[in-house]
Parts: C-alpha cells; sequence; structure tokens
C-alpha cells in the first residue's frame, strides 16, 4: 500500500513538473512572437495594416508608410465617432503638405470590426477587393500573438509580416507595469484557441 502511495506522489509531482515546462515554453514562445519584428524591405507590394486599441499604432503604420515600407496603410477597427479628420490629426498634427497628399491617397480605415477576430474578418474582405495578398502587421506587442493566430485563421491566403509596437514602459519588454497586460494577453490567446478548436 506504501509503495502505491509514493508512486503515486512522484507520479502526481511529475505531472507537475511536465505542466510547468509546458507553460514555461508556451509563454516564453508567447514573450518571442510579441518581440519579434520582421525584416522590411522599402518599395515592396505590400499593405500596412493597423489595429486600433492602442497609443502609436496608426502613427507607427503611417511611418512605415512614408518610409515606402507598404503601397498604402488600412486601419482596421476605427471607432465609429471617428472622423476622416481626426486621423489626419494624428498622422499629420502640423498639417505638412506632402503628409496630407500621402494621407488622401493612399490611407484606408474600417469602422465595422469591434475586436481582433473581426479585424481580421473586415481586413480581409478589403484585401480581397483589392487583390492584395501581402500585408505588415502593426499592432502592440502583447497583442501580437493573439492577432497574428486570428489573422491565419481568417486569412489563409495572405502573407504576413509583423511589427510590433512598442510604447515607452515595453523598452523592457518584461517590466513590472506590462506584466498584468502580458498575462491578460496570454490568456485571452489560449482562451481563443480553445474557441477554434471546439468550432
Amino acid at each position: 500500500m506504501r509503495i502505491k502511495k509514493i508512486k503515486s506522489i512522484k507520479i502526481k509531482r511529475l505531472s507537475v513538473v511536465i505542466f510547468f515546462l509546458i507553460f514555461l515554453f508556451d509563454i516564453s514562445n508567447f514573450i518571442y512572437l510579441s518581440t519579434k519584428s520582421d525584416t522590411l524591405n522599402p518599395g515592396d507590394d505590400k499593405v500596412i495594416i493597423v489595429l486600433t486599441g492602442a497609443s502609436q499604432r496608426i502613427e507607427e503604420g503611417f511611418r512605415l508608410l512614408e518610409n515606402n515600407y507598404g503601397k498604402v496603410l488600412f486601419i482596421s477597427g476605427v471607432n465609429p465617432i471617428v472622423t476622416k479628420s481626426d486621423i489626419t490629426k494624428i498622422v499629420n498634427p502640423k498639417n505638412v503638405l506632402n503628409k496630407t497628399s500621402l494621407f488622401e491617397c493612399c490611407v484606408f480605415f474600417e469602422k465595422k470590426s469591434y475586436n481582433t477576430e473581426t479585424n481580421a474578418i473586415e481586413t480581409n474582405k478589403w484585401l480581397k477587393s483589392k487583390s492584395y495578398e501581402k500585408i505588415i502587421l502593426v499592432t502592440s506587442a502583447e497583442h501580437m500573438p493573439r492577432s497574428i493566430f486570428e489573422f491565419k485563421k481568417n486569412t489563409k491566403y495572405i502573407d504576413i509580416q509583423q511589427w510590433p509596437v512598442n510604447t515607452n514602459t515595453d523598452k523592457v519588454f518584461i517590466y513590472y507595469k506590462n506584466i498584468e497586460k502580458i498575462i491578460i494577453e496570454y490568456i485571452k490567446l489560449n482562451i481563443t484557441k480553445l474557441r477554434y478548436f471546439f468550432k
């Protein structure tokens, strides 16, 4: 009886260790995907996709457009009350002429999406209508893994390069102010995976 109890305890301990190692690998992979930036080549026939929801995303997307990393900029998930003029003020507060011209010709946006899944769905519709197949995905670092997952599920024919946006507090990614955001996004990603698994 005692031998059985010892074996049972060993199995439980081994299970805990295995679970911990799996978790450690998974969270490490999450952090890697969050901080990974792809090498971008100017002049490529790509669309810059910005997902709204946090600071600096739209500005960073427009900066990539200015530097010729994409042909056009598409902003997904714009608040319905936000106007084109409001977005212009974000990327061009000083009303610089060449920025105004670039915005008028090459910036598009949609207001239908309300979460990451609908971002991917609405973006996919727009990309298909324009026959684009390559994108640079711009969103905050901790949001990137879930965004990549949703886009791969809903835009299967699209080639995706990722460009995470780092705010000032994200300069050191594992920073105590960001731990809560990282944990929340990690949980959301795993819930999303389960949702698709049971679809």
